[in-house]
């Protein structure tokens, strides 16, 4: 969503006609984040597909496999990969080689984006150092909401059109440990008011 706070509050006419529609089977447009987390498995992974199922909400919030379902719309505004907290002693060295890798945005299978993944930090997550002097931690960017690849509703995904975000690597990473890597689409959902 973005980055931007109300230059006034609003009045009680203004808050009914947000929640209530105007006419029978008018839309709203709500903040909503599509995230999917899926496990890398160490020095086998070469590929990950995010948002082609659905699952439990610890996994995925998606209600259709690879699609947003009728008569639903989508404005991405961010995307995020998020590396789960690797706690062993190669952690840099782990997380450099996930992060060697290219993010592809695909709608109706054409591609709309196309980056390293080091360029898209998750804008949130763990933060911080444990109390134990040798240890430490290490993460695809600072936890910070505004930490964020931005697109501003420049892509719109339509209902009942496949889409993915695919993460690739030139060939598998040798890690010291298997770890679960979240992407995050942040953006409006638009939605029939029923």
């Amino acid at each position: 969503m973005p980055n931007s706070r109300p230059k006034a509050m609003k009045n009680w006419a203004e808050l009914q006609r947000s929640i209530t529609p105007m006419i029978a089977g008018e839309g709203e447009r709500i903040p909503w984040t599509w995230y999917h987390r899926q496990a890398y498995v160490d020095n086998t992974t070469t590929q990950l597909t995010f948002f082609n199922a659905t699952g439990v909400l610890t996994t995925t919030n998606m209600q259709a496999a690879g699609q947003i379902p009728a008569p639903m719309f989508y404005d991405v505004y961010h995307i995020g990969i998020w590396i789960d907290q690797i706690a062993f002693a190669t952690q840099y060295v782990d997380v450099q080689g996930l992060l060697d890798s290219i993010v592809t945005l695909q709608v109706a299978q054409k591609v709309y984006f196309q980056a390293p993944a080091w360029m898209l930090p998750p804008g949130g997550g763990v933060d911080g150092q444990t109390a134990i002097a040798t240890d430490s931690t290490a993460r695809n960017g600072v936890a910070d909401l505004r930490n964020r690849y931005a697109f501003w509703g420049d892509i719109t995904i339509p209902h009942n059109q496949n889409f993915s975000v695919v993460m690739d690597w030139a060939g598998a990473v040798n890690i010291a440990a298997n770890v679960d890597i979240v992407c995050v689409l942040d953006g409006y959902l638009y939605r029939r008011v029923l």
